[in-house]
């Protein structure tokens, strides 16, 4: 099968990696924004085998570099925002957290190139898209060989990589409300076929649509490929990352009586508290506010063709991070007093992760009958040092200070106490994964990951003593394992269905046990049926459904017996792209979840939470795109982007309602041979919404971007 692309023709087995410069520029971004579903495509995750899309017996969507730039996608949020029933949160508390299929937060992992940095609460940060190959989202449970294990699913965040033979100069530059600025440059150098450079800069600033909300952040990657043999590549990668996050914690809500223009539209409290638009651009933090990191990944990689039949790779990594909060986070408002008490935290993180991979991927034929086999060993350890400036048990700590809540006075954070948490992580597995072509039509896949993880945390307190309730030191033992089949009912044209068990990150359960020496690895099933197809070379489809079940233990008190919490979620996803003509196409996707807690016990909250719905996870989501190019006989392309979440849940109680919104986002550009033009504008209407919910900030809600136009300027030589 070859499906042909504007300009060029790919194979199924041939993804955007094996494609020079010259060819990649080639692929005008026109028409790019109603997004190919990449069904015919190779992806990176969950692929040892390099099989297209359509062959995986999984549902794994993926978002390339040219819907990105059609888009004007600025970052990871935005990408992953865009794929079928995925939602983002940008609390600053935790950047760039995700929900799907019913879940959300760490039970969704994040791989950078395929390397897990840990948990994604714990190291989610602005990510630029300038320097993206793509962005490729894995559904559900899967056993993937560098990650920790999730329930909802899996994003791998892929960069680009230099190009033998090829001299290119991209430059991208980008100007909109706020005073947004970007600033991104690109270089691919090569002399022959044995060596070849990329360098990626990029540069963003933001005055922030809040007040005092100012940001910016630098990423900075440089790369080297080599060639010593023909069969043999090595790949030397190193990054660095800064930035200064906007210092918005979200908006306060009021009582209906004290706001100056109330909104009923965006959330639903249930005791008679609003969202006051009059409070919309205010700032509550102080005016010394921290949210800070710097990190730097370095990596080796090689790979090595051994034979026709035999391939080999090896990838060493080291990653480090260090992160300030400085902050007042939380935002009460008293009626009384007709002001806003605030919170201190501070908080520290110091980050060091060191890793090794190495696998095998072998071809054979055995009773006349292709067979594959993938061996993979992982190990990796992961210091992580976290110095803690709050103390929840203080009596004043909810209301160190209060603010007017018309104009907030700034005021400066102060001093706090501070302690000290360590905690150390130590992973080896073996993942064996195997695939047998039973027949032309049928084809089998399996997957068994055994893991053994070395916990190893130390809490002491404020008075400097060891909280033993608190601190473990132990080994654990699990075994996930993936069982798929794909069955070709017609040319590209795939059914597919899927079992799993797997789990999510240990140190994610830990919020559920009072004494955390009775911490357990929880239990994850999967089991989906899907469709997948090419039809005509101009339309895609997939379709999905799925139960995922999650069962957790719990602990709530002291001499409480462990019991069993368990989450249920079920739900189908469907996405269509279709070419019209050459000139006009569209696309769109949608998601229902159908997820509810069973028999847990919210401890954060104090209550009984079975048969509500999980915080964050919509019932709905729709999206929708169209565009259209050679307007007027001249190379402008309009897109037009539609996109509907429906109401979600601030916390586990079900007590505060987010309410459901519809956001409209379109963009003009003029296309060249080396360069586009482009205005876009995002929140067309200027809906106010609330997009996430920090459970940890039940009195107030963070609240979207209002509308935001933006002219942006491409250029590649």
């Amino acid at each position: 099968m070859i499906v042909s692309l504007p300009c060029l023709a790919v194979s199924p087995n041939e993804g955007l990696f094996d494609l020079t410069l010259k060819q990649l520029s080639n692929i005008k971004v026109t028409g790019a924004a109603v997004r190919n579903l990449n069904l015919a495509y190779t992806p990176y995750s969950d692929n040892p085998f390099s099989l297209s899309n359509l062959q995986l017996p999984a549902a794994i969507d993926v978002v390339d570099h040219k819907t990105i730039e059609a888009r004007g996608l600025n970052n990871v949020v935005e990408v992953v925002d865009s794929m079928v029933g995925v939602l983002s949160g940008e609390s600053p508390s935790e950047p760039y957290s995700f929900s799907t299929r019913g879940f959300s937060r760490n039970s969704i992992g994040v791989l950078y190139d395929g390397v897990s940095m840990g948990m994604s609460t714990l190291n989610m940060r602005p990510q630029t898209s300038f320097n993206l190959d793509r962005v490729e989202v894995v559904k559900g449970s899967s056993v993937l060989s560098a990650n920790d294990g999730s329930a909802g699913g899996t994003v791998n965040i892929i960069t680009k990589k230099p190009e033998f033979s090829e001299q290119s100069i991209n430059l991208h530059t980008r100007y909109g409300r706020f005073n947004t600025q970007s600033y991104n440059l690109g270089l691919n150098a090569s002399d022959n076929a044995q060596q070849a450079y990329r360098l990626d800069v990029n540069r963003n600033n933001s005055d922030g649509w809040v007040d005092n909300t100012e940001s910016d952040s630098l990423n900075a990657s440089l790369s080297y490929a080599y060639r010593p043999l023909a069969d043999m590549q090595v790949l030397l990668y190193s990054s660095y990352a800064e930035d200064n996050l906007p210092a918005y914690w979200g908006t306060p809500l009021v009582p209906l009586s004290d706001a100056g223009d109330p909104s009923g539209d965006v959330v639903n409290a249930g005791d008679d508290r609003v969202v006051d638009l009059a409070t919309r651009y205010n700032n509550y933090n102080v005016g010394d506010s921290i949210i800070d990191s710097s990190s730097y990944w370095l990596r080796l990689d090689t790979h090595w063709q051994i034979s026709e039949h035999t391939k080999l790779k090896a990838t060493m990594y080291q990653f480090t991070a260090d992160r300030v909060w400085q902050n007042a986070e939380s935002y009460t408002y008293d009626s009384v007093s007709d002001r806003v008490q605030r919170d201190r935290l501070l908080i520290k993180h110091q980050r060091y992760l060191r890793g090794l991979n190495l696998s095998m991927v072998h071809s054979f034929n055995a009773w006349q009958t292709p067979q594959q086999l993938a061996v993979t060993i992982v190990s990796s350890t992961n210091d992580f040092t976290r110095d803690v400036g709050f103390d929840l048990n203080a009596a004043d700590f909810y209301n160190i200070d209060d603010v007017d809540l018309s104009a907030p006075e700034a005021g400066q954070f102060g001093n706090v106490d501070v302690r000290e948490d360590k905690q150390t992580v130590i992973k080896d597995a073996a993942v064996i994964q195997y695939r047998v072509n039973l027949s032309e039509q049928w084809a089998l896949t399996s997957s068994m990951r055994f893991e053994r993880i070395y916990y190893d945390r130390l809490y002491i307190g404020f008075d400097d003593s060891i909280r033993s309730r608190s601190t473990l030191d132990k080994q654990f033992n699990q075994q996930a394992y993936f069982l798929g089949a794909t069955f070709e009912l017609m040319k590209d044209t795939f059914v597919y269905a899927n079992v799993a068990k797997q789990h999510d990150p240990l140190e994610d359960g830990l919020v559920y046990f009072y004494d955390i020496k009775h911490l357990t690895s929880s239990d994850i099933m999967q089991y989906e049926l899907g469709f997948k197809s090419i039809y005509n070379l101009d339309t895609e489809l997939s379709f999905a459904m799925y139960q995922i079940d999650k069962k957790q233990d719990y602990q709530i008190g002291v001499g409480d017996p462990v019991n069993i919490g368990h989450l249920v979620s079920q739900g189908v996803e469907f996405a269509i792209k279709h070419d019209v003509s050459e000139r006009f196409r569209f696309g769109g996707n949608y998601a229902l979840v159908n997820a509810e807690y069973d028999g847990l016990y919210d401890s954060a909250e104090g209550v009984n939470v079975d048969g509500n719905q999980p915080v964050n996870v919509p019932d709905h989501m729709l999206s929708a795109w169209l565009s259209t190019n050679d307007i007027f006989g001249l190379p402008f392309e309009w897109g037009l982007g539609y996109n509907y979440v429906s109401k979600r849940y601030a916390n586990a109680s079900n007590s505060i309602e987010l309410k459901p919104y519809e956001l409209l986002n379109t963009f003009i550009a003029y296309e060249g041979q080396q360069y586009r033009a482009a205005m876009s504008v995002r929140n067309l209407t200027d809906e106010v919404y609330a997009p996430w919910s920090d459970v940890y900030y039940p009195n107030q809600v963070a609240l979207g971007s209002p509308r935001m136009i933006e002219a942006s300027l491409r250029l590649h030589f």
